[in-house]
């Protein structure tokens, strides 16, 4: 039986190694990224627009239509699609589902006491923990797709140093 599953798993690999991976992200910010990691490996669609409050968010029909035919779903995590959780939770169960927050250290990210027990969604105010949801996104894609796994490096390499330079930026304005 499972000779069977890792022949369905080799066939899937191999599909997916000679075509674009078909990526549905939340927010525009998280569909920019994988764009940015992924390159032209991937696919992206972004289910809300600017001016979107994603907190408040509900996905129609064809965002859940959308979700299902994804080869991935990357969105922030943090309770930011709050609205959108308990779609991510039964999406996850076939298709490859990522937090890109997850892998944050929560003692690097703001609990107000107003929302205690809770983390501030937001990390891309904070330049270096949006750099570790791009690490997060590098990584996930490297694993669903091994074998394009230099590509999203390479590519996500280059844009942590964007990011970074950004960073340098915003600190000396700051400093200033």
């Amino acid at each position: 039986m499972s000779c069977g599953k890792q022949d369905g798993n080799q066939t899937a690999r191999e599909d997916i190694a000679q075509r674009q991976i078909n990526v549905v992200a939340t927010t525009g910010m998280i569909g920019d990224a994988v764009r940015n990691v992924g390159g032209e490996r991937v696919a992206v669609i972004s289910l809300m627009g600017p001016g979107v409050d994603p907190h408040l968010y509900k996905a129609s029909e064809g965002d859940v239509s959308r979700m299902s035919r994804a080869d991935m779903i990357f969105y922030n995590g943090l309770h930011l699609e709050g609205k959108m959780a308990e779609i991510f939770e039964k999406m996850q169960q076939r298709i490859q589902t990522v937090a890109v927050t997850d892998r944050i250290e929560r003692t690097r990210l703001d609990s107000p006491p107003a929302f205690a027990g809770n983390y501030d969604p937001h990390v891309w105010f904070d330049v270096t923990l949006w750099m570790e949801a791009v690490r997060h996104i590098a990584e996930s894609l490297a694993e669903f797709d091994p074998s394009h796994a230099g590509i999203y490096h390479t590519n996500a390499a280059r844009y942590l140093s964007t990011l970074d330079s950004l960073h340098v930026y915003v600190r000396d304005a700051i400093n200033q």
